[in-house]
């Protein structure tokens, strides 16, 4: 009878096995979870853009003439930068982010067209990149990546822009919008863990270095590191 019961305990244990493996999930435990927070830093790169052109004319004695002195056309060269986050997850799924991207761009300044005939000439000057936002991060923990380290996810976001010329002398400020997807790979497993993160999407700029009166829509690339606790 004994010899019997453990053959049926036996039976039993076979049968659920595969089933509690199959609900084993990699992440660990319910980490992240509300009250998670996960910090990090980035390496970025931001596409450059063309600022446009203007010409320096001086007014003749007929309204209708202009004696055009040079020619100008202005750009930011594609910058590096460098950012800090901070997250906090509302669900297992939704965070919020906040914190800051820092960069060093070239300001260029082409002169041409200059009335004495003077060469070319092309002036540089290094500015001062800061943005100051937050973000909603939505992951996607759905079946199809139960029991993997990667968590694909999709962010969205504003932030305040400031940009310095070089020597901080003439501040511009401005609006930064941006949309990103990618994927955060995680290490180990437990409540506290590091994680890498990739991500590429789309930066939508106002103001700031820029002299157009519209909005701009760059390339941003980053890589970089997380830690959860």
């Amino acid at each position: 009878m004994i010899a019997g019961g453990r053959v049926v305990l036996l039976a039993a244990a076979i049968v659920c096995l595969p089933r509690l493996a199959a609900a084993q999930v990699y992440i660990g435990g319910s980490a992240p979870h509300r009250g998670s927070i996960a910090v990090g830093g980035d390496g970025t790169f931001v596409s450059g853009f063309d600022m446009g052109g203007a010409t320096a004319d001086l007014t003749t004695s007929s309204a209708t003439q202009r004696y055009d002195l040079f020619s100008t056309a202005s750009r930011v060269d594609s910058f590096p930068g460098v950012s800090l986050r901070v997250g906090y997850y509302l669900t297992r799924s939704i965070s919020i982010e906040g914190g800051m991207r820092y960069a060093r761009p070239t300001l260029s300044t082409d002169l041409s067209d200059d009335a004495e005939s003077a060469s070319d000439e092309a002036a540089t000057q290094q500015a001062s990149h800061y943005v100051f936002g937050g973000s909603l991060v939505i992951d996607f923990r759905d079946a199809a990546f139960a029991g993997s380290r990667a968590v694909p996810f999709v962010s969205a976001g504003a932030g305040h822009l400031r940009e310095l010329h070089e020597g901080n002398q003439l501040v511009e400020t401005g609006i930064e919008y941006h949309a990103t997807a990618g994927l955060k790979y995680w290490l180990g497993s437990g409540d506290h863990r590091f994680g890498l993160r990739f991500e590429a999407g789309l930066s939508a700029r106002e103001k700031g270095l820029d002299n157009q009166d519209e909005r701009r829509v760059l390339p941003l690339v980053s890589a970089g590191l997380s830690y959860l606790f």
